[in-house]
Order: C-alpha cells, then structure tokens, then sequence
C-alpha cells in the first residue's frame, strides 16, 4: 500500500511549500503538542497556573511527562463501536478500552510518557473555561494560529470526504490523541511557536530523557535523540521535534529556533517509519545537520514493532 503523505516545508518562520493540502489526518500525539500551547495560553491569561495542584501534581508535571501517571498511548475507537466520554475513559470504565488515570507519587519528577496526563489536562481546561475542550481550542489557539482546517472535534466538522484513511477513529481523549489537521496548518502551527513567547516554555528543558525504553528507536531511525522532554514537545538545544500515531497514520514535527526552519510530514496508510525517513531526507536536503544522529538501516519489520510503541 503505498497511502498517502502529506509535507509542509518552513523556512524562517514561514511556510515555504505544502502538499496534500485538501486531505485531513489524524495527528495522533502531536496534539499534546498543540494542546500545551492551549494550556500555556491560559496560563498566560491567568486562567491556569502551571504549579497549582491537580490531582495530586502539577499542570507543568502533567504536560511534561513526569507527573507520574500512567497510560502511555489511547488506541481510538473504530467507527460504529461505543465511545466513552472523557470522564468514563478517565475513570477506566465501560466503554472505554484503557485503564483509570492514575497518578503514582513515588515516580513523580521522572519522564514517564502518558497520554493519561494530557487526558486529565482535557479535563482540567474544561472545567476552568466551562466550555468543551475541542470549542476552547478553536477560539484560543486554532483561529488565532490560522489552523483554519483543524480540530479537535470528533470527528472534525471539516472531514467530509476528505479523511486521509476511511477507517479513521475516534479519540475522546482529544487533548492527548484528537486532532484532526493538515501539514499546511500545523506548519502554522510550528512558525507561531518559533514566534511566541509561549514557545520559550515548551522548548525549555523540562526533564533529561532516558536512553533506555521507547525512544531508543528514534536513534535507529536516524534522528538525533531529543536530550530532553520540554512540554509538549521534545529538544535538543535549539531543535524541537515530536511524533505522533493514530488509526494507520503517523506524522512528524520538527523546527528549530535557530535559524526558523521546520518541516511537517503526515502519512496515512503508509508503514510508520516512513514520515521520519521523509523528514530526514528533507534535513538533509536543506542542511539540518542538527537533526540526524548517523546513518543506519535497520530491518523494517524491527523499526515497525518499535513505532508502533509511539502510535
């Protein structure tokens, strides 16, 4: 199957060329992406604050993977099954199909990739703005960012026939897993946060990644390993980086507060490694040598089985 694979290219902080500019992917966990870019919003409103408690940690702890929850990855719903709301998935009961979000102290302050956290960010945005994750993320981040073919509704008002797979899925987890986009819009994305202010929080280094477990398969990849976890994201030095999975698409981000360049690439029906591959022959192409780490193949069954730990 040879699907289908959307590109956008920046370079200092516009957005230089797109393809697949009519199809709608599902970004899998580059919406924890944009959803901390929400999140650090409100804060800068005033409406969150990153250090108050929640549910046992912090909302920096909990967008930063080190809050001690658990949960790592949502599978999605197919269509025709029951969905849960975000209440029955975060309290693990029927329909849902993954355990009660639960926040473990004793591992509190170490990077432990949860979709769970952002699940309970959904949660929490939701309870202080008194309006659905998905209509606050439009007003506060999606229109002003001009995403003007994106969101976190289930499923996105703009889908139409435009699904980049038919047998797309539903994710109530919206925060960690929901966003419906294109590579042109989250492009627009990556230029807002090379811009902003909010993008100095996110980049930071947040916490010193382990070498061991499911990043390892980045270095396999080719791409250089992200030292740290900001929130939202992942960095090293001045390039930040994160992928996602959801229902047979995978999709990459990258973009460096360097020299304003960036890329997205967003795959649909493809086998997984195939949106890094691409990202990589684009740094190539353009002289980032600060994203890949060495050249080396690997057996693509092997690369599989380990992406399918990050989709």
């Amino acid at each position: 199957m040879d699907g289908i694979v959307g590109i956008a290219v920046i370079e200092n902080c516009e957005v230089v060329s797109t393809t697949s500019a009519d199809c709608l992917f599902q970004a899998g966990s580059l919406s924890k992406t944009v959803t901390a870019a929400l999140a650090l919003e409100l804060v800068e409103r005033g409406e969150l604050d990153l250090d108050s408690e929640v549910r046992g940690t912090t909302l920096r702890d909990l967008l930063g993977h080190t809050a001690g929850a658990n949960v790592p990855f949502y599978p999605g719903y197919p269509q025709g099954d029951p969905v849960p709301t975000l209440a029955q998935s975060l309290e693990g009961v029927e329909p849902a199909a993954t355990p009660a979000v639960t926040v473990d102290s004793k591992i509190a302050g170490r990077f432990r990739y949860s979709g769970g956290a952002y699940a309970v960010v959904q949660q929490l945005i939701e309870d202080v703005t008194g309006d659905p994750f998905a209509e606050t993320a439009r007003r506060v981040i999606l229109e002003p960012f001009r995403m003007a073919r994106s969101s976190f509704a289930q499923p996105s008002e703009f889908l139409g026939d435009s699904a980049a797979r038919a047998d797309w899925r539903f994710y109530p987890e919206q925060a960690a897993a929901g966003l419906w986009t294109t590579p042109a819009d989250l492009a627009r994305f990556v230029c807002a946060l090379l811009t902003r202010p909010t993008a100095e929080q996110m980049t930071a280094p947040h916490v010193e990644l382990p070498f061991r477990g499911q990043w390892a398969v980045l270095a396999l990849l080719g791409l250089k390993f992200p030292r740290h976890a900001g929130l939202g994201l992942f960095v090293h030095e001045h390039r930040f980086i994160n992928l996602g999975g959801a229902a047979g698409s995978f999709s990459a981000l990258t973009g460096s507060r360097a020299d304003g360049s960036g890329a997205v690439v967003m795959t649909a029906g493809c086998r997984s490694p195939r949106a890094v591959r691409l990202l990589l022959e684009l740094g190539d192409a353009r002289g980032w040598t600060d994203l890949r780490a060495f050249r080396r193949g690997i057996r693509r069954r092997t690369s599989d089985l380990l992406l399918r730990a990050l989709s």
